[in-house]
């Protein structure tokens, strides 16, 4: 059998873009098309072993079922998009992704994985300039979350800042979805005039849009606002048109949310056959739709009903139904996962340089007086050059440099894990323990230091006194990424150790050579551990003068790319390490920086980055 050739395959691969465009195009005008286009694009991409294409289509399908209230269809769909988008290393289909799954988890309550995929989506389409819609979107998921969870001033502040950037953007659609949200949340508040404001503007943009499923959405709304001021007959009005439209549109989850509000009308106004007539509707709609948050909102009404037939027994059993069913649900996010989840975005997201608080002004400046740089470099290693890019405000890589017995220089470049406050915290630990271990007790051997920073850090952070909480268990899992190397200058000698970080050694000859890290994270607590020391060990290179040595976390290999969200690769900082040989030390980290700054193109920094080199 003869193969593709290279032209065929790319013709295809054309193909196979050109149907997942049209498929996403479509998915709100004929959903029924998206789902036929995605299924032609996922056939087509799985023939020619198109891994990007078959993801994108994967998640075509996901959205078409989505839309369609078949939410357990749509999660399998995103799942498995997701797989393939992780092993591309994908920002861009990464990002959306997550954000399609958080929201359909939120829809059917499941809100410990709604906050998961929200929180992990905002990571990755910050890193994208031109997903902007879709960083306001996820912002809005999670005010809707916080409001489900009566949080209700974090509701506000994330919907309003999620209308803001839909504004700035002209996304209607999204402008639509903000104004709904405000609306709900001073609904709740019984600010009514501003709610009929926020709903009568989405009706608007919804109207403008030409968009039915919005038209439905907006008259709900609106319906269950005129309920809770006690306008019922102008309700009924809102629920019977946007019926009509629900059923042209077949959408069977618009339609059982238009019925649970039609019966809790019908109920308000004393209509109770009626009542009872719309609830045969949502019964038989149960088994298309999984319902989710809607549950325990049937359970009330139900409960309403029975009391105002005097079925005080059958009323009683509804009411505890409605009681378990919500606490259960506010259960899912515990404290802990909303602290949590509050404290990545005000630090990673919020927290930007234009919206820096006098928090993080203090932080950076304790941070700038305690960790070393570069004037404390320059004193130990007088030919040497250190470059950092933070992520945010602070920083979690630092290094630490100081003169041990015997005339030892010791280089240490540590990388903590995470970002954002908890990381600059966790940094500052470390370099005051560093100057302990080697300033103090007089400890030069790179292993030697490891092994003490590593015991050290356990006894701090984790001593058997205190008690254990999720919070604690969470970051024991987490670790620090270290590269030690101390140089005897009169022996010739240096001497390395390194968890994660290699060392780096460039010699006129031979050039660039690796000398590995162990593999276990210094602080990081192992099952079957704890009661044996942890031992690193050095590792004795005979050096000679003119060599370089160069420690680099991996802030540069994981930025992304602004145009594409791909990252820039591990194999990529060799090359261009092997390419560009350090003659002069100015010059050439000046090139590494040209080369990271043409390679994001104005994308966020995806992690902090550090690098020191020094000359011998």
């Amino acid at each position: 059998m003869s193969m593709a050739s290279p032209v065929d395959v790319t013709r295809q691969q054309k193909l196979v873009d050109e149907l997942n465009s049209q498929a996403y195009e479509e998915r709100y005008n004929n959903t029924a098309l998206t789902l036929k286009l995605a299924e032609d694009a996922l056939q087509k991409a799985q023939a020619i072993h198109y891994t990007e294409g078959e993801a994108w289509a994967l998640r075509n399908l996901g959205i078409g079922h989505a839309i369609q209230g078949r939410l357990e269809e749509a999660e399998k769909y995103f799942l498995e998009a997701l797989k393939l988008f992780e092993g591309l290393e994908n920002m861009r289909g990464l990002g959306l992704t997550l954000s399609n799954l958080g929201t359909v988890y939120q829809q059917v309550g499941r809100l410990d994985k709604a906050v998961e995929h929200l929180a992990r989506s905002l990571r990755y389409l910050e890193l994208v300039p031109d997903l902007a819609f879709f960083y306001a979107q996820t912002l809005a998921n999670l005010g809707s979350l916080f409001g489900e969870l009566e949080q209700l001033e974090l509701a506000r502040e994330y919907h309003e800042k999620a209308l803001h950037i839909h504004e700035q953007v002209g996304a209607k659609r999204g402008m639509f979805f903000s104004c709904v949200s405000l609306s709900s949340l001073h609904q709740s508040i019984k600010q009514y005039s501003q709610a009929e404001a926020y709903i009568s503007q989405a009706l608007d943009i919804a109207t403008d849009l030409g968009e039915e499923d919005l038209v439905v959405r907006a008259l709900l709304s609106h319906a269950q606002l005129l309920n809770e001021m006690g306008r019922h007959e102008e309700s009924l009005g809102r629920l019977e048109r946007a019926e009509e439209l629900a059923q042209l549109i077949h959408n069977p989850h618009l339609q059982l949310h238009i019925y649970a509000t039609m019966a809790d009308t019908y109920v308000a106004l004393g209509l109770l056959e009626k009542a009872h007539e719309i609830l045969r509707k949502v019964e038989a709609l149960r088994g298309e739709v999984r319902q989710g948050v809607m549950e325990y909102f049937l359970s009330e009404i139900q409960a309403r009903l029975a009391e105002k037939e005097g079925r005080y027994e059958d009323a009683y059993k509804q009411y505890k139904d409605y009681a378990t069913k919500r606490l259960e649900m506010q259960r899912a996010v515990s404290r802990t996962t909303v602290a949590s989840l509050e404290r990545i975005l005000r630090e990673d997201i919020l927290g930007k340089e234009k919206e820096v608080t006098g928090e993080f002004v203090v932080a950076r400046r304790i941070q700038e007086a305690l960790l070393h740089g570069e004037a404390e470099l320059q004193q130990v290693f007088p030919e040497s050059v250190y470059w950092l890019v933070p992520k945010g405000v602070v920083s979690g890589d630092f290094l630490w440099v100081g003169r041990g017995k015997d005339g030892a220089q010791v280089l240490a470049v540590v990388d903590a894990s995470g970002a954002g406050v908890s990381a600059a915290i966790l940094s500052t630990i470390a370099h005051t323990l560093l100057y302990e271990i080697v300033t103090l007790r007089g400890v030069t051997d790179p292993g030697r230091i490891l092994s003490q920073l590593h015991k050290s850090l356990l006894d701090l952070l984790y001593p058997p006194t205190k008690k254990s909480d999720p919070e604690l268990e969470a970051l024991q899992t987490e670790g620090f990424q270290v590269g030690v190397c101390t140089v005897l200058s009169s022996a010739g000698e240096v001497h390395y150790a390194g968890a994660h970080i290699p060392l780096w050694v460039y010699t006129p000859m031979l050039g660039w050579e690796q000398l590995q890290a162990d593999r276990r994270l210094v602080g990081q607590r192992l099952e079957g551990e704890e009661k044996t020391p942890r031992l690193y060990t050095s590792t004795i290179i005979p050096v000679e003068k003119q060599w370089v040595l160069l420690f680099l976390t991996d802030g540069w290999e994981r930025q992304v790319r602004a145009s594409d969200g791909k990252r820039y690769g591990r194999a990529a900082v060799r090359d261009f390490l092997t390419q560009n040989p350090p003659k002069e030390l100015e010059p050439w980290v000046e090139s590494i920086k040209e080369e990271f700054e043409r390679w994001r193109s104005g994308a966020t920094p995806t992690d902090d980055v550090l690098l020191v080199a020094v000359r011998l």
